[in-house]
């Protein structure tokens, strides 16, 4: 009896402890997710707010999988939430929720959560990749990490457990599960420092590396003030949304990182340049390079389409809705409703703007399906005929993930790179985030689905490429891409 009085004496001491220790609300600007307790009733709150949200917005929740996966994971999360949990913690709890979804668009953004506080904090940027169950450190803002080492651990941390971390905080569409460890990759670093970050005080991180010649290495790393960080990260990633090129073969290299351009205009301008350029040349090979595009707009990517349509396929797709405060049309501003009531009423009920009017008109909460159905065009009215390649990789996502089921579809040519975010039934997309309450999380959730017309059942799969191509060591050790390597050797 004593034992037992003993024992609960303790428990309760230990959960007074807590109680008193822990937070409701977490300030990001002022504090470190990785050293505040939040209260299990602030975790309570985010979570059923974070729940009803989907409920309400996200155009179909069980669309991966069955109808009661959603319910049963969010009483999963609220049974892990009952004692506090640091905030780092419960990102973990949450993202374990979303992962439900299986929707790359329904997500938290680790890079974001990490990046959303003043410069007065210090961090450690450095980046891996996984190559044969090791890790490797494929760039770093520290000159002392050696670009091409195995990375062990850092202070505390084996590199494997960061890894697994980084897996929990990741996304998937679908199966997709090689893209999601790619993913996971990226996170390693943003993983590292949520848990260890600094504000202002000197600190540094003690680096524990295999250099090339097999020599285990520790060193100590001075972390960075975010603000030198970020700023040379823009800059070092102020890449033009398009690039191309031409080998010695006449190969055409055109690398698009993104479908959200600043002006669609001058993408459309950029591309035409480059197929203008393959038809002057008489060009007979062409490689479009999607990796790491996250997406964007659906007209970039279906304009880039228009090139290499060859069967002239009519881009069909169902666009599944759902009717809330969040729809983009509900994100209208007043004029653009104004102008959007006109133009639809002044043609109704032709039109495909006539039906988007009709799911306007909805309730909250209908859901509704429209067709788009079209063949696109591009302005020098060309059609590249020759041998088309598409290179894609896991940070290929959404809109890209898009181009490539069309690029399947019609047959057009050679996948190679890794598999991407999604596969050929089409993908969710145009998520809008909303901010947790009391830990401050944002969180997006997408509100439209989109699914090729000829998709009669639900995929899960991923793109498998014909063609694996995936960087090495020695690509890391030399700075070199795959992709040049392998055209150095291609031929048709």
């Amino acid at each position: 009896m004593r034992y037992w009085t003993s024992f609960l004496f303790i428990f309760f001491s230990v959960g007074l402890s807590f109680s008193q220790d822990c937070q409701p609300i977490f300030r990001p600007k002022k504090e470190l997710p990785a050293n505040v307790l939040l209260c299990p009733e602030a975790m309570q709150a985010d979570l059923a707010q974070l729940h009803k949200h989907i409920l309400e917005t996200h155009p179909n929740p069980t669309y991966y999988g069955e109808f009661q996966d959603l319910s049963l994971a969010y009483a999963k999360a609220q049974a892990q939430i009952g004692i506090p949990l640091t905030v780092f913690d419960f990102l973990l709890v949450v993202n374990k929720y979303l992962f439900t979804l299986k929707d790359s668009h329904t997500s938290i953004n680790p890079k974001q959560f990490l990046y959303e506080v003043n410069a007065r904090r210090k961090v450690l940027p450095f980046f891996v990749q996984k190559i044969d169950e090791r890790f490797y450190v494929s760039d770093a803002y520290h000159p002392d990490f050696m670009i091409g080492a195995e990375l062990l651990r850092i202070d505390s941390f084996d590199v494997k457990e960061l890894y697994q971390y980084a897996l929990g905080l990741s996304l998937t569409e679908g199966d997709a599960n090689a893209a999601l460890e790619e993913v996971a990759n990226d996170n390693i670093g943003v993983v590292y420092n949520l848990l260890s970050m600094e504000y202002k005080r000197p600190k540094c991180g003690l680096v524990q590396m295999v250099n090339p010649e097999g020599d285990t290495l520790t060193k100590e790393i001075d972390f960075s003030s975010s603000w030198k960080y970020l700023v040379s990260s823009i800059f070092k990633d102020d890449e033009q949304e398009i690039q191309y090129s031409f080998d010695e073969q006449n190969n055409g290299v055109l690398v698009v990182n993104s479908f959200q351009p600043l002006s669609l205009n001058l993408f459309k301008k950029q591309i035409d340049d480059f197929f203008k350029e393959v038809e002057q040349r008489n060009c007979k090979t062409v490689f479009i390079d999607l990796r790491n595009n996250l997406g964007g707009l659906l007209l970039a990517e279906e304009y880039l389409f228009s090139y290499i349509n060859t069967k002239q396929a009519s881009i069909k797709t169902n666009y599944l809705y759902k009717r809330s405060d969040f729809d983009r049309f509900a994100l209208l501003s007043p004029m653009q409703k104004v102008q959007f009531e006109n133009r639809a009423k002044n043609v109704y009920p032709n039109g495909i703007i006539s039906k988007e009017y009709d799911f306007y008109n909805l309730p909250k909460g209908s859901v509704f399906t429209i067709l788009y159905d079209y063949i696109p065009e591009n302005n020098l009215n060309y059609l590249f005929k020759g041998d088309c390649n598409l290179v894609l990789n896991g940070n290929s996502m959404s809109a890209s993930v898009l181009f490539a089921a069309w690029f399947k579809y019609i047959e057009r040519g050679q996948i190679l790179g890794s598999p991407c975010m999604g596969g050929t039934g089409g993908t969710f997309g145009n998520p809008a985030i909303i901010t947790l309450k009391h830990s401050h999380i944002d969180v997006m959730v997408a509100t439209l689905k989109f699914t090729p017309y000829h998709i009669q059942e639900r995929v899960l799969s991923e793109i498998v490429p014909d063609i694996s191509l995936k960087a090495t060591r020695e690509d890391i050790l030399r700075q070199r891409d795959p992709l040049v390597e392998f055209l150095k050797t291609y031929q048709k």
